[in-house]
């Protein structure tokens, strides 16, 4: 067997540009197939860091009854005392970093000419300040731990929809507990931009205190929401999020916690629909590389039928032949899939350490609403580039098979009849 590595690997030398062509095509193919992975790895992980920062938090608490009806945003069904809940969920894992209390209601707000519906949301200022990063997304004014009572924040598109900036005033209408409307005069403290379409659009906060008289309520939570310790991946990021939402479901009985692996199933489920995409490219590719490598090896074959002859004669058999022509099919395949890992990890190491403008690529396209905004780094997947390996390999060894079989069912005596 080593005989034959070795007149293998000398034939592979020998031909050096239909080597260096195919090993080529299965490199781009391979490397951009890492690369795609390490990027699309990255979009999830920012579109998953925003959503956690700005909206759904690591992991939310609720009733069961407040979720069977969410979409009225309900002022019943809360959670009962939130303050021991809060403490519970603070002693019930180490990652968890904070808890803040919040609660949803839809109101209507007017600049006194105009009225648009938003998604309005009560927040204890300091405890929601600490979980969710609103406070770094003012682009005007002040979040509410330093406003007046009485002030509440705005999206910047609803800000520009009404007409109005920081120091003016709103009128915020909303049905209270009693079931009737009520109404009452605030100024804007501050505007917020964010990686989140709906809070830019239709976003606004106020202090417990306000809302609790406008609404008619008595501190009530409609959620509780979850911040722990950054976790150095994607999948340990939503492997930590279960962890921390069973610890914390256990330590609330009757209470349901949904980590971010459920509260963003539909983002994740395009995730594995992407991931499908991303696959198929390189198999499309490498198919390309597989005739590649078929073309190679089958002008190998004719380009050596003398040769093939001699060593038929010198007792070289029908299998042995085979396997000769398939080891050359592997050198191939080997060299063009370790050229794509080592392109694939230089596009990584640049992705990972440098990223990318997503500004910069997109523009001001719009996305479907999804969180994209800022820099997108990639992340080191080496599962990735064993893959990517192992299938240039597997390709490679099909592909090889072919002209292989061909040149072992050439008889000795009609490949001597060339020398």
């Amino acid at each position: 067997m080593g005989a034959l590595w070795k007149i293998a690997a000398r034939n592979v030398l020998r031909h050096k540009r239909r080597t260096v062509i195919t090993g080529v095509v299965m490199s781009v193919g391979i490397g951009l197939f890492i690369m795609m992975d390490s990027v699309l790895v990255g979009m999830d992980r920012i579109t998953l860091d925003n959503m956690i920062d700005y909206t759904e938090s690591v992991a939310k608490v609720r009733t069961p009854e407040y979720v069977s009806n969410q979409l009225g945003t309900p002022l019943d069904y809360g959670v009962p005392d939130p303050e021991a809940a809060m403490r519970a969920i603070m002693a019930a894992d180490r990652r968890i970093t904070a808890v803040a209390p919040r609660a949803r209601f839809v109101a209507n707000v007017s600049n006194y000419e105009d009225s648009l519906p938003v998604v309005a949301t009560a927040v204890d200022p300091e405890l929601d300040a600490r979980v969710f990063k609103l406070p770094e997304a003012v682009v005007s004014g002040s979040w509410l731990s330093a406003a007046e009572p009485g002030d509440v924040v705005i999206g910047s598109g609803l800000a520009e929809e009404l007409g109005v900036e920081v120091g003016d005033y709103l009128v915020v209408s909303a049905s209270t507990v009693y079931e009737n409307v009520n109404a009452d005069e605030y100024r804007v403290g501050g505007v917020v931009f964010t990686p989140m379409p709906y809070i830019n659009d239709s976003g606004l906060f106020m202090a417990y205190g306000d809302a609790d008289e406008l609404l008619g309520t008595d501190g009530f939570a409609s959620e509780l929401v979850v911040a722990a310790a950054r976790a150095p991946s994607l999948d340990a990021t939503l492997a930590d999020a279960d962890g921390i939402a069973a610890r914390a479901g256990a330590a609330l009985p009757g209470l349901r916690v949904d980590s971010i692996t459920e509260l963003a199933k539909d983002y994740l489920a395009m995730r594995a629909m992407k991931s499908k995409f991303s696959y198929m490219i390189i198999l499309v590719v490498l198919l390309i590389a597989a005739v590649g490598i078929v073309n190679t090896i089958l002008m190998s074959v004719y380009a050596r039928i003398r040769e093939i002859g001699v060593l038929r004669a010198y007792g070289m058999s029908p299998k042995d032949i085979r396997r000769l022509f398939t080891l050359e099919g592997l050198l191939v395949g080997a060299v063009g899939s370790l050229g794509g890992v080592l392109l694939g990890a230089l596009m990584d190491w640049y992705f990972v350490e440098v990223g990318m403008s997503i500004g910069a690529v997109i523009g001001s396209i719009d996305m479907g609403g999804l969180p994209l905004t800022g820099t997108l780094y990639g992340e080191w997947n080496p599962a990735t580039m064993v893959v990517g390996f192992a299938f240039g390999l597997v390709v490679a060894f099909v592909a090889a098979r072919i002209p292989a079989k061909r040149a072992a069912r050439l008889e000795v005596t009609d490949a001597l009849r060339f020398v």
